[in-house]
């Protein structure tokens, strides 16, 4: 008995010796949790409204109707420009805008000396992406402006020199040129299988829908006809000899494609299997009028129509826009080259190479490079909005266009014409 409470008695005193140091720790620890006491809540900072950063605006949960621009555009290419007073943009600067009128005190090729009413003289470069208009803002031949000409220049100061102009257009008074009947190639020499149809009308056609008033007969069943017929033959031609594939970068209305040394230019480039091959620098401005006619590839070469625009007028709330067509041949100013003002409306007919052309005997069309000069003074071709059933209607065999020669209107239809029970033998 004495020996179990002998026991008792030694773990009883153990156990209160091993508690004496958590006692006396624990006063310790209390202390030191009173000094700084747990909070009961975070506090959160205060928030000024007054200095947050401006938020963007989401676009509204129900779309607004956009109004189009197109129907803002005035489509008509009268008014004399040197009976009026444009105002001028004289360069203070390199790389700025200009505009100015003045009489060409030399002339050599495509670069002139411009003196304007001030005295100064500017030395103005009409580049491959320059073209020229006269005073009814028609096309015109460079070969005409002569020493004394009064021209107005459009374009940009250079970067080194702003007395050095690019001009991206120049309007020179010069006087209309009138087409003659002897202007006009003899058709009775197109190529087998093609014929062409020719209608005169006793006025201008009618819009929305399009109708025409010939002088004998009706054109109904033509223009119901022609939309059975489709185009779809001219999208094998994006292929070179090689199988290369050719494309075109025309996102040039895009902030990042101007040349900040050329604010009145737009970036364009020419892709072969996605590589970049050829890239190029020409005049447009925002307009509703087409941009491009898609490039493709014959005979070895590649093509790519474009539509350069100039707004003649420095007025940022007003455009008034010159423009001409300009074909680039692999990597060559196409129109210069063969002597035109201007070609466009490149297609493939009847496996042939087709576009329409003007030049000093007005307009015309080719085919595979042969050019049929026509005499007419119009074409019109690119036209938007309710414009826009004045352009010429393209198909695999067949081109319907409108022409016009003085006040007279005319429907044509070129055909490639093969007699059904022709074959082949073997």
């Amino acid at each position: 008995m004495k020996l179990i409470q002998n026991r008792k008695l030694f773990k009883i005193t153990l156990l209160f010796l091993f508690l004496i140091p958590f006692g006396l720790g624990g006063c310790s620890l209390v202390d030191m949790m009173q000094e700084e006491p747990l909070p009961t809540r975070t506090p959160l900072p205060e928030i000024n409204l007054t200095v947050l950063p401006t938020l963007p605006t989401l676009p509204p949960s129900i779309p607004t109707e956009t109004p189009e621009p197109e129907a803002l555009v005035q489509f008509s290419t009268g008014g004399d420009l040197f009976l009026r007073e444009l105002p001028e943009q004289l360069p203070g600067k390199g790389s700025q805008q200009v505009s100015f009128a003045g009489t060409v005190a030399e002339a050599a090729g495509h670069s002139y000396r411009v003196r304007h009413a001030s005295g100064v003289v500017y030395a103005v470069t009409c580049d491959d992406f320059c073209f020229y208009v006269n005073r009814q803002k028609h096309l015109t031949n460079p070969e005409d402006i002569k020493e004394g000409t009064r021209v107005l220049v459009f374009g940009v100061s250079t970067a080194e020199d702003a007395s050095k102009i690019n001009a991206d257009a120049i309007a020179a008074d010069l006087p209309e040129t009138k087409v003659s009947a002897s202007d006009r190639s003899d058709l009775s020499t197109l190529p087998y299988p093609f014929k062409l149809y020719e209608y005169e009308l006793k006025s201008s056609p009618s819009l929305n829908p399009l109708a025409l008033s010939p002088l004998e007969g009706s054109l109904e069943q033509n223009l119901k006809d022609r939309l059975q017929a489709v185009l779809s033959n001219r999208t094998n031609y994006i292929y070179g000899y090689y199988g290369e594939t050719y494309s075109s970068s025309l996102e040039y209305g895009e902030t990042h494609n101007r040349d900040p040394l050329y604010p009145t230019r737009a970036h364009c480039l020419v892709q072969s299997n996605a590589y970049t091959f050829y890239d190029f620098w020409f005049p447009y401005v925002q307009s509703p009028y087409f941009q491009s006619w898609g490039i493709m590839s014959y005979g070895g070469d590649w093509y790519l129509p474009i539509r350069m625009t100039v707004d003649i007028d420095p007025d940022p709330l007003v455009s008034e826009l010159i423009y001409s067509d300009r074909t680039i041949m692999s990597q060559l100013n196409f129109d210069r080259t063969y002597g035109y003002y201007r070609s466009f409306g490149f297609s493939i007919l009847s496996d042939n190479l087709f576009y329409f052309f003007e030049n000093e005997k007005g307009y015309g069309f080719s085919l595979n490079r042969v050019n049929f000069d026509l005499g007419f003074d119009e074409i019109p071709f690119g036209m938007v909005d309710r414009y826009q059933e004045l352009n010429p209607f393209f198909a695999d065999d067949f081109i319907s266009f409108l022409g016009r020669r003085g006040e007279t209107w005319y429907y044509v239809e070129l055909k490639a014409e093969v007699p059904e029970n022709q074959g082949y033998y073997w």
